[in-house]
């Protein structure tokens, strides 16, 4: 019996650690990890950031997975 409760314990404890991970992973330039790409983090790369406001299909000030999957005609 406390076998099991030793094992029953420690695999709870793992599942909570692994849980808090963020499963997904964005984008690199995502550092709040709010699976966002703000314009602050855009900064960071010139092509997002002459383009974030093409990109930002919605105007919210944000580019999401959907906006950079969209294609957009950007002129080089």
């Amino acid at each position: 019996m406390t076998k099991f409760v030793l094992v029953l314990t420690t695999t709870l404890f793992s599942l909570a650690i692994t849980a808090q991970e963020p499963e997904n992973k964005f984008h690199p330039l995502d550092e709040d990890k709010d699976g966002l790409i703000s314009i602050e983090e855009a900064q960071k790369d010139a092509f997002l950031s002459k383009n974030f406001p093409l990109l930002d299909v919605d105007g919210d000030g944000y580019l999401s997975a959907e906006e950079l999957a969209t294609e957009v005609d950007i002129e080089q």
